[in-house]
Formats: structure tokens, C-alpha cells, sequence
């Protein structure tokens, strides 16, 4: 398990999964009724997200390599595909209104 935090080292997601092997990003949250409160996903590397098999929305940030948040995209429901921008290393999916980064912001995850 991990936590995101901000670059003022301030955890904003205190659960984390990562998922960052082919099997972990292929299953990501297909088939849960839902996520707790205050946990998300990493998915790394991603570039692209799908929520079909999903039984609930989400909200999706777009990464880059350096953790910079390039894109956002809220309550992204099931059956839906999102390509992510150019640049785009990795993706955090949490539940709708879990979370507020502003594009440009920074975050890190740590591994704990």
C-alpha cells in the first residue's frame, strides 16, 4: 500500500493501491461495488483508461512523469473510455469527489 501526497508533503490520499503490473492495471477496479472512503488507484504506466466492467464513476487524473497533474477528469461513469493527453505517464482514479488537484499541481506517491 502507498499514499498520495502533494509536494508540500501533505498526504491527500492516505490508501493508495498500485497497480502497476499487467494483470494489476488490466483488473484496476472492474467489478468492485466501490472504493472505501480516502483510498484510490495507480495506475503506472498508463496512458489510457477504460471503466467498462465498472459499477460505479469515477474521478481520473492524468500524470506525467514527474507527478505534474496535466489533466482531470470527474465523475467519468462505467462504459466509458478517456485517452489521456500527451505526456501522460500514470493515472490516479478515486471516487467522485474525493479529491481536488489543480492541473499543474505536483504529487508523489509514497510507498509505505
Amino acid at each position: 500500500m502507498a499514499r498520495l501526497i502533494d509536494s508540500t508533503s501533505k498526504t491527500i490520499i492516505p490508501h493508495l493501491e498500485i497497480a502497476n503490473t499487467f494483470f494489476r492495471r488490466f483488473v484496476g477496479l472492474q467489478f468492485r461495488s466501490s472504493l472505501p472512503p480516502e483510498s484510490g488507484i495507480w495506475i503506472s504506466p498508463c496512458s489510457s483508461i477504460h471503466t467498462c466492467f465498472m459499477r460505479f464513476p469515477i474521478d481520473v487524473w492524468m500524470l506525467d512523469r514527474n507527478g505534474v497533474v496535466l489533466q482531470s477528469k470527474r465523475n467519468v461513469c462505467p462504459w466509458r473510455i478517456v485517452i489521456a493527453p500527451q505526456g501522460t505517464h500514470s493515472i490516479v482514479e478515486t471516487m467522485i469527489d474525493t479529491l481536488s488537484l489543480p492541473d499543474g499541481q505536483r504529487v508523489l506517491v509514497s510507498h509505505t
